[in-house]
């Protein structure tokens, strides 16, 4: 169906639904890639993330005890998939800034030298983590056996109670992850905001239905804070590996190209501040309480029909 509750479908029908529609979707990019093509690797890390987004929604429902046991074997299915996605980003972000700033590279040999050194490594972090340690297939063997959990989490209320302590835990950790970043501006600090921004997304798709406009436009923003972000954090770790790796390229190219990606990150968190105060504007407590009244009136609604 669709990674979000339908229409006059139980809340632990629903959620249920969409976690083993996921965990679906990740074994068959694992199993039908076995060579582990880069976006099928980033697809299937995805969903991974996903079903923890749905895990945190009903966090409050399910438990802490059954809520860590699964996050922390989705968690960790994704970092066995993490080094190979890494090193990929790593060619796209340098592509996507050489491209960008064109005319500003006065060295485009000691670009594509780079880049060579650079795909020659992703190549043989594909063959150690897929071919190798077979990581692929075992975390394959991993989501099967997840998959068949999910009918035991405990989801009792069918109500917006059911899904509120989520939705308000990451809508306030969020909120205050936008203040310390800008108060104390670092790398790890936005990383840390990306992913609350991220965890939201996922929980406004999920709750699309309850009144499509506006969850879908909140949806858009989010989505859009979260590439904001993304590209920051892809290019503060090319920055990194730039300087803390001196032999992959000479000086006065290194130094040149670590300007352009300072000059990118600055562009991108003053796009990101300027959108992220807009969707964090309200107080948490608000925020669920809006989302719930448009829950109320879309049960009322569907009674109707």
């Amino acid at each position: 169906m669709s990674y979000r509750l339908e229409t006059q479908e139980p809340l632990a029908v629903g959620i249920k639904r969409i976690a083993r529609e996921q965990i679906d979707q990740a074994l068959e990019q694992l199993t039908e890639a076995p060579e582990g093509r880069d976006e099928t690797v980033h697809d299937a890390r995805k969903r991974l993330k996903k079903i923890r987004a749905v895990l945190r929604l009903v966090r409050d429902e399910i438990g802490d005890e059954v809520y860590q046991r699964e996050n922390t074997c989705y968690r960790d299915a994704g970092r066995q998939l993490a080094g190979i996605r890494d090193s990929f980003v790593l060619i796209k972000t340098l592509d996507d800034v050489a491209e960008r700033y064109a005319d500003d590279l006065d060295n485009s040999k000691a670009y594509k030298e780079l880049r060579k050194k650079l795909a020659a490594e992703h190549e043989a972090i594909k063959r150690q983590r897929l071919e190798h340690d077979q990581k692929m297939a075992e975390v394959a063997a991993t989501l099967k056996e997840a998959r068949q959990r999910v009918e035991t989490w405990p989801i009792a209320h069918n109500d917006f109670s059911g899904v509120s302590g989520g939705l308000k835990r990451v809508y306030k950790r969020g909120y205050r992850a936008l203040t310390q970043a800008y108060d104390n501006p670092t790398p790890e600090n936005f990383h840390e905001w990306r992913k609350r921004v991220k965890y939201l997304w996922y929980h406004i798709r999920i709750l699309e239905n309850v009144w499509a406009d506006p969850m879908v436009e909140l949806g858009n923003q989010l989505d859009d804070l979260a590439d904001y972000l993304g590209d920051y954090h892809d290019l503060a770790g090319l920055s990194h590996m730039l300087i803390n790796r001196p032999e992959l390229i000479d000086d006065k190219d290194r130094e040149d190209l670590v300007k352009l990606l300072n000059k990118r990150q600055a562009k991108l968190l003053i796009q990101a501040r300027q959108l992220g105060e807009r969707i964090y504007v309200e107080q948490p407590k608000v925020f669920v309480q809006r989302i719930g009244s448009y829950w109320e009136v879309w049960q009322a609604d569907t009674v109707l029909k």
